[in-house]
């Protein structure tokens, strides 16, 4: 794809636009008062300049594009009473294609509207003046189709400044997913090499002791096989208060089944904390049967945990953060 720079695009503008000036210099000589001829034609060539080249951005400022309007229907009165439009040609009035071309920048810069209501106004003046053939023949078909082409120019631009920002945006939440799933990835690594350092001492006494295992042995190595699936299955679900409370439910002889399917992923840290503070207290008053911690996905909620016991049918516990 060649990329055309914005600053060659702004002089070539410029440059037609000045040509226009420069024809209305040309032709003092046709005008009643000079002076007030090359007054028009300063006025237009500020118009043109700031518009062209003193802007960032797409858009013109609102009190510019209203200068511009300003002087789309102060320039062709003044000239208009300086000229006889019986004896007027196309150089004498350049501000018609000139005035046009202000217009086009106009709505190429996203005021369209002002410049279809300073072209109403050209035109106006124009046929006003000298009348609708004469008008014709100083160039006004030429000028309405510059504006136009310029509001032609300015949806493309639109559409092109539009489509631009939302690959922009997809680009940006493609790479934010892979950060945030690569920062997941390592922080489920560095939670596991944890849980499996903890668990060399147990390893090592299972290995030594050829599996034979007294009871608090036993007990010690179911807790540390429930606590690596809790580190697996719980993902963001585990903070160290949750850890402990998840234990010593275990060695109440609660069963403990924890599960993250995302529903944390969203939120924030410090709106993470309180809801598993929360959930931590809910924990440590279950005294008997089992608990199913879950963070659901696309639900309202975030996190639920069930207490159940055998036999009875309802919950004791059923609570939504």
């Amino acid at each position: 794809m060649i990329r055309i720079p914005r600053w060659l695009v702004a002089i070539l503008g410029l440059l037609f636009g000045l040509l226009h000036a420069g024809l209305g210099f040309a032709s003092l000589n046709s005008y009643k008062d000079p002076a007030l001829a090359i007054t028009s034609i300063l006025i237009y060539i500020l118009a043109i300049v700031a518009s062209m080249v003193f802007y960032r951005g797409p858009d013109l400022p609102m009190p510019q594009a209203i200068f511009n309007l300003a002087v789309a229907a102060l320039v062709p009165l003044l000239t208009n009473y300086n000229l006889d439009p019986k004896t007027a040609d196309m150089y004498s009035t350049w501000y018609v294609v000139g005035i046009a071309t202000l217009m086009a920048t106009t709505a190429v810069r996203q005021q369209k509207f002002i410049a279809w209501l300073g072209t109403a106004i050209l035109v106006t003046q124009v046929i006003s003046w000298a009348g609708f053939s004469a008008g014709i023949q100083m160039g006004l078909i030429g000028a309405l189709m510059l504006v136009f082409s310029g509001h032609t120019i300015s949806v493309g631009l639109r559409n092109a400044y539009r489509d631009t920002m939302a690959f922009t945006k997809l680009a940006l939440d493609t790479q934010t997913e892979k950060v945030v799933n690569a920062a997941a990835s390592e922080e489920r690594r560095a939670r596991l090499d944890s849980a499996l350092r903890g668990a060399l001492p147990m390893l090592n006494i299972i290995k030594s002791s050829h599996g034979k295992l007294s009871e608090d042995q036993k007990q010690e190595a179911r807790l540390l096989e429930a606590s690596l699936r809790d580190e697996i299955r719980g993902r963001g679900l585990m903070t160290n208060s949750i850890r402990d409370e998840v234990k010593g439910a275990r060695l109440r002889g609660v069963e403990v089944v924890l599960l993250d399917e995302g529903g944390l992923d969203q939120l924030t840290q410090n709106h993470r904390n309180e809801i598993l503070v929360q959930v931590a207290e809910a924990i440590a008053g279950v005294k008997e049967g089992r608990i199913t911690l879950r963070a659901p996905a696309d639900e309202a909620w975030r996190v639920t945990l069930v207490a159940t016991r055998a036999g009875v049918a309802k919950p004791d516990l059923w609570l939504k953060f």
